[in-house]
């Protein structure tokens, strides 16, 4: 976070101190680079500080515990992930430091404290690395995980092909004891005892579908509760997160709630495609980091995108008891954007079907007390009209000041059909060379503050 200089501000003065400026790192599905962005909540804008040439498409991001050392899956071929330095200076930017190769494409990368190791998956493989304690970049692989029987990984399918029905995510308890992995094509998460000695993952066992060995489900991607006792899981294919009990053998199903409206059909009825919930596809899910107000989540936000560009998707936000569990909506906030009442989860409609993409990040306002639990939302979207030449929105900024609030709100988007601002609010200069690639829709973007 930005230092701001107030200390020569009258104190009889009218002036209102601008509130920090926030960083943002953005992957694309198309754009082979990364993008350095900074967000002013005084200005509500978004702005790029830097195009970073890489080693992409890459789909998802993920920084250690002091945001200063960033690690990426990506599409590229040979399957390969990458470490990069964020220097967190009056002029931020990002480095390169080292690629390693990996058997198969990755999907999910995490790097769980005591951050000594990173834990990848995706498809038919797994990999866990050590961090470099020098440069903070990839050290050795110390495991491979395997989703397929060993006598058929060498035929198996390596490509970003194979993420649509294999391992697709991590997770780890905040004790790190336990790792979960959802996988898709068998429907089922799958559990890990954590070896604090070597980092090693050891399998103890498989946990189907809620709804049977037949519903289709497509487990995509997990989050625990801080409280270390219920996990949540987001299905790609049914479009329901899932709640669990952990115990230190199992998972035992607790609840489940839908990712859409249980009138989101009357949203779309101009729509070309026969709309069923087989039009969505279940995708991310996130809970807020703890503050000093509130240092246990109140709510769990999950994210679906349509399966077509004229299908635009949901992010909703569901509200948790003290103990993580499901519970009712405040009275006051049983609202679907501007549709009728929902009991489960404040509905938010997103501006596009979201392509490949609608992930999510969360970043917790910067406001004395902040009881409510008000949020900045980061929102990526890789639709068809998004990624065109002449799109805009690839990264948005939402807002969530807390029940009764009016909901979620768009508040910036970049690229913008306004005239484009810098961090200060001035307008930003054309000085990037004429060769340096464009976005074409975003995948997955980071708060680095």
């Amino acid at each position: 976070m930005d230092v701001q200089n107030v200390l020569n501000i009258p104190l009889n003065s009218t002036v209102v101190p601008e509130l920090p400026i926030y960083h943002i790192l953005s992957g694309s599905f198309r754009s082979l680079s990364l993008f350095l962005l900074a967000f002013s909540p005084s200005n509500r804008s978004l702005s790029h500080l830097q195009t970073i040439p890489a080693h992409g498409p890459h789909q998802y991001l993920a920084a250690n515990q002091h945001k200063d050392r960033v690690y990426t899956t990506s599409w590229a071929l040979p399957p390969s992930l990458s470490s990069w330095h964020v220097e967190r200076s009056e002029s931020w930017r990002v480095t390169h430091i080292n690629t390693v190769p990996i058997t198969a494409t990755s999907s999910y990368i995490t790097v769980p404290p005591p951050y000594t190791h990173a834990y990848s998956v995706g498809g038919p493989t797994g990999e866990a690395h050590l961090i470099d304690p020098k440069t903070g970049g990839f050290g050795k692989k110390v495991q491979q995980i395997l989703f397929v029987p060993e006598s058929e990984l060498e035929n198996a399918d390596k490509t970003r092909v194979a993420l649509r029905y294999g391992s697709h995510g991590i997770e780890f308890t905040p004790s790190r004891q336990h790792a979960f992995i959802p996988v898709l094509g068998t429907n089922s998460i799958e559990m890990y005892e954590w070896n604090s000695t070597s980092g090693h993952l050891k399998h103890t066992t498989s946990i189907g579908s809620p709804r049977g060995k037949d519903a289709n489900d497509g487990p995509r991607h997990v989050k625990v509760h801080p409280n270390g006792k219920v996990l949540y899981c987001v299905t790609e294919h049914s479009n329901y997160v899932d709640a669990y009990r952990i115990s230190p053998t199992t998972l035992e199903h607790i609840a489940s709630r839908s990712l859409l409206p249980r009138n989101w059909s009357s949203f779309s009825p101009h729509s070309s495609t026969s709309t069923s919930d087989h039009s969505f596809r279940g995708d991310t899910l996130m809970l807020p980091p703890p503050t000093a107000s509130n240092p246990s989540p109140q709510i769990l936000i999950t994210t679906t995108r349509g399966s077509t560009p004229d299908i635009r998707g949901w992010l909703s936000v569901f509200p948790l008891d003290e103990e993580g569990n499901f519970t009712s909506l405040p009275q006051q906030d049983s609202r679907v954007g501007s549709g009728s009442p929902d009991e489960d989860a404040e509905r938010f409609r997103t501006p596009t079907s979201g392509g490949k993409a609608n992930a999510i990040d969360i970043l917790p306002k910067d406001t004395p007390g902040n009881a409510s639990g008000s949020l900045w939302i980061l929102l990526t979207d890789d639709d068809e009209a998004t990624a065109s030449p002449s799109g805009a929105g690839a990264v948005r900024v939402l807002e969530w000041d807390g029940w009764g609030s009016g909901g979620v709100k768009v508040v910036a988007e970049w690229p913008s059909t306004d005239k484009p601002s810098s961090a200060n609010g001035k307008a930003e200069s054309s000085g990037d060379p004429v060769d340096e690639e464009k976005i074409q829709g975003a995948s997955h973007a980071i708060w680095l503050d």
